[in-house]
């Protein structure tokens, strides 16, 4: 890794370096005629007199591993259960690279050219270290980069480095999937395609009338939050194994043809029993599995939701996560207040819910309307 503490640049005609020693950050500036060489000397030098003059007893440098294992302690638990699995793949990337194979440098001494060097070697590399045969996708790439970017913020907080060096770095660039936005009668041919399988027909109808997330809220409905009186369906905050991404409850309306589901789905399962009781969730399993047993939770729809995708015959790469993009898109559409959708996705900033508005072609077409009528006439 680095052959200097802290960090070194360029500004203007003159060499800047940044070195963070006991907490505290200093800032220097060398004559630009010296060579890169001599300010790294200079860095060294002056990073051991700053540590010799401290005298305060403060911990020296952080090793990144141990930056990695302060962020899995103090800041991983409290993310969503969603956001700690995709968390996990991309901290075992960074504990491979910097750690295993990069000798476990000081938390300061990582640099611009280190963390762009990461983003090329995990093109080809698992996040344990294995060569991939294919690349892998740059929005892949792109997402460890974010949280590379978290991960150093944090240790930005703990005064352990002397500046974010991922923050002056490029993401890689790279086609970025669009989301499938159902029109009418491909959404009807979905709900069509779930007829027979109770479950996956309410979760499809919860997921495109609401736009709920799927596993991380969807799944995790009880008969308890369901008003069909009021129209409303509560999303909890935390439950007892997961928290959802926002950390915050929210109520979401349901239409009519919503509350209507959620009766009929209440008098079909709401009073049966599984070895004698009742299960709190609306989502479960009908029958004993190899892995589960009936009456528990369903822990995802994603195959049975995949094979309804099929039967249908709408695009293969439909996910479940579209089905949100399509609820925020037709509700702006029909021009609802944004801020009132933002409040129902649970969004915590205005920019993510405008951020899922994908025009229609029907809504482009209005753009030429007046053209399209002066022509008729």
């Amino acid at each position: 890794m680095a052959k200097h503490p802290g960090s070194i640049d360029r500004h203007g005609t003159r060499w800047r370096v940044r070195l963070c020693v006991s907490g505290q950050r200093h800032r220097f500036y060398v004559d630009g005629a010296h060579s890169q060489a001599d300010v790294e000397q200079f860095a060294r030098e002056k990073d051991t007199e700053l540590r010799r003059s401290s005298g305060k007893g403060l911990p020296g440098p952080m090793p990144f591993s141990e930056m990695l294992r302060r962020y899995r302690v103090d800041v991983l638990p409290n993310l969503s259960s969603n956001s700690q699995k995709a968390y996990h793949t991309s901290l075992k990337a960074f504990e491979t690279y910097f750690v295993t194979e990069g000798g476990d440098p000081a938390a300061h001494d990582v640099t611009r050219g280190h963390v762009n060097g990461f983003m090329v070697w995990r093109r080809r590399h698992a996040p344990d270290g294995s060569k991939r045969m294919t690349p892998c996708s740059a929005r892949t790439v792109a997402k460890d980069r974010v949280v590379l970017h978290i991960v150093f913020s944090f240790a930005e907080g703990l005064e352990v480095v002397p500046s974010n060096p991922v923050a002056r770095t490029a993401p890689p660039k790279g086609d970025a999937r669009e989301p499938i936005i159902l029109k009418p009668d491909q959404y009807e041919a979905l709900l069509a395609a779930c007829e027979g399988r109770p479950m996956l027909k309410l979760y499809t109808l919860v997921l495109g009338e609401t736009g709920v997330r799927c596993d991380s809220e969807a799944l995790w409905l009880r008969w308890e939050d369901i008003d069909p009186e009021r129209g409303l369906l509560t999303v909890e905050s935390v439950r007892k194994g997961r928290r959802t991404k926002s950390g915050k409850s929210r109520r979401v309306p349901m239409t009519p043809r919503l509350r209507e589901a959620f009766r009929d789905h209440a008098a079909r399962f709401r009073m049966m029993t599984y070895r004698g009781q009742r299960t709190p969730w609306i989502f479960h399993h009908e029958l004993d599995r190899r892995h589960a047993k009936a009456g528990t939770r369903l822990g995802s729809l994603r195959r049975a939701f995949a094979g309804a995708v099929t039967r249908a015959k709408l695009p293969a790469d439909l996910n479940q996560h579209d089905l949100r993009h399509r609820r925020v898109t037709t509700w702006l559409a029909e021009g609802k207040p944004a801020h009132i959708v933002q409040k129902a996705m649970g969004h915590s900033d205005l920019r993510t819910t405008l951020h899922y508005e994908h025009l229609v072609d029907e809504d482009l077409l209005q753009l030429v309307a007046d053209y399209s009528s002066s022509a008729a006439s």
